[in-house]
């Protein structure tokens, strides 16, 4: 019996939780005359999910700006705190942070909700206090605005396999990666069970979410007790840490539905229990799409496999789990790996050489399962298109160049760059002695972001040298370079 529950838990959908009109109307952004950004959202959104997991906007920063500072405060009475400056070398998830881009005129400042306000002030300021204007263009998809995002579920914490998910966290934080453990907790009788639930929680980088008390087939006895009760369980037995905690208030954001079943009585208690998303079929096929702004269902947003073993199901070949990484990781999308370590061999070398492959990558943001939801909750796109402004001053820029995505690389590379109206653009390779090596684009090009892959080839196809490249964006009286490098 124990393997058919196992089996039936692999399959997996992402289903949001809250009304359509929420994600539209959550959030106000407006400048004063003293350059001081004030970001309020909506009381009942704050009450129900807390908000206190930081979200990245992304600020427009003047010309030839340098050493800049970010400071906070919830309302006009405090004191200004300064928030910590990082760089795009530091290894950071989740955290508070101020991080420049002074080359791109770019600023992603991460921050988080209080109980104390439904508002944060934001100002920057120079080394010599002198206040800096600026203005949000947007929330950054990712947190930092980080390329992809890695999130790992663990299906099935209970009394009898308490060990294998106590190593299993072990395991997964040696590798700096977020575990969403989905609790049965009609299935946890001993004490002992919660304790070693709450010392993973005390050590990071757990989040807790609800699986049923008692993991039954639809329709249930009892949906009230399975899906509210179930969560209701988690909050009276755990101390709810690491962004779960507003105030008095305690957060469990998802659910995972076992058997990976769902029907109209559970809509709606997952619904009345502020949940924000739902996990439930997975084929172990991978939909690389966009973030789905339908707010009937979401689809996968990424790439979806299990981490399995010979005896059981899911994956065994770390070809086909690194090769869903990549993908995932190349498109920007989002990775979900799904375990039950209950029935893992953690002595199994591609699980190590997985956890190794998809770990400590400074571009990825690696977040709970419910984190990522409660952060799509602020982010998501039609929220960013319809964000609520005053006195908000849009970049001057009509063209942008990005940075290219790898730097270094080897063999190929992809050079981004953003049209605010459809114009004539030339984009060409150069080495630096001023030479050119290969004219990637010449002609008019719609508005909109766009993107070419450059394969390290010159004009007439043969392979360039390793080195410095400079590429350059040129369009009317615009233009500008930047560089990037090829390793062989």
């Amino acid at each position: 019996m124990k393997k058919i529950i196992m089996a039936a838990c692999s399959f997996f959908l992402l289903y949001p939780l809250t009304g359509g009109d929420r994600f539209s109307s959550l959030l106000s952004i407006q400048n004063n005359a003293r350059n001081e950004i004030s970001i309020t959202v909506e009381s009942q959104a704050h009450l129900d999910f807390g908000l206190s997991y930081p979200i990245t906007y992304e600020l427009n920063l003047p010309y030839n700006s340098q050493n800049l500072n970010v400071y906070k405060k919830y309302n006009s009475s405090q004191s200004w705190n300064l928030i910590d400056n990082k760089t795009s070398d530091d290894f950071f998830n989740g955290i508070e942070a101020a991080r420049f881009d002074y080359d791109e005129q770019k600023g992603y400042i991460s921050v988080g909700f209080s109980s104390l306000s439904d508002t944060i002030f934001i100002k920057l300021e120079d080394n010599d206090g002198n206040a800096i204007s600026s203005s949000i263009e947007k929330i950054c998809e990712y947190y930092d605005n980080r390329h992809a995002a890695v999130t790992i579920t663990a299906d099935d914490w209970a009394d009898y396999c308490n060990e294998k998910f106590v190593q299993a966290c072990q395991n997964f934080r040696s590798y700096n990666l977020w575990y969403s453990v989905a609790v049965i907790t009609g299935w946890i009788w001993n004490q002992e069970t919660w304790d070693d639930i709450q010392n993973q929680l005390d050590l990071g980088l757990i989040e807790p979410v609800a699986h049923s008390r008692t993991h039954p087939y639809v329709p249930y006895d009892d949906v009230e007790s399975e899906v509210l009760g179930s969560k209701q369980d988690i909050i009276d037995n755990l101390n709810l840490l690491n962004h779960n905690r507003s105030g008095v208030n305690e957060y469990v954001y998802a659910w995972v539905a076992p058997f990976g079943e769902y029907d109209d009585s559970i809509d709606i208690m997952t619904s009345n229990g502020k949940y924000l998303v739902s996990r439930l079929f997975n084929y172990n096929e991978n939909d690389f799409s966009d973030w789905n702004t339908d707010l009937n269902k979401f689809d996968p947003v990424g790439g979806s496999i299990e981490l399995g073993n010979s005896s059981y199901w899911g994956s065994t070949d770390l070809n086909e789990l690194n090769s869903a990484f990549d993908t995932a990781h190349s498109l920007g999308k989002v990775y979900h790996l799904i375990t039950h370590p209950n029935i893992l061999d953690w002595d199994e070398d591609f699980t190590w050489n997985h956890l190794e492959h998809i770990s400590n990558r400074k571009d990825i943001w690696y977040v709970g399962f419910g984190h990522l939801y409660l952060y799509r909750l602020l982010s998501n796109s039609d929220h960013n298109a319809n964000l609520h402004t005053t006195n908000f001053t849009p970049s001057p820029l009509m063209i942008n160049l990005h940075k290219n995505y790898p730097n270094p690389f080897n063999p190929k590379t992809t050079i981004s760059y953003s049209l605010i109206q459809d114009t004539f653009i030339n984009l060409t390779i150069y080495d630096l002695t001023g030479n050119q090596v290969k004219t990637l684009v010449n002609g008019k090009e719609r508005s909109g972001n766009r993107h070419i892959q450059w394969d390290a080839t010159n004009h007439q196809g043969h392979p360039v040298p390793s080195g410095t490249y400079l590429y350059k964006i040129e369009a009317d009286n615009f233009s500008k370079t930047k560089k990037m490098v090829l390793l062989k």
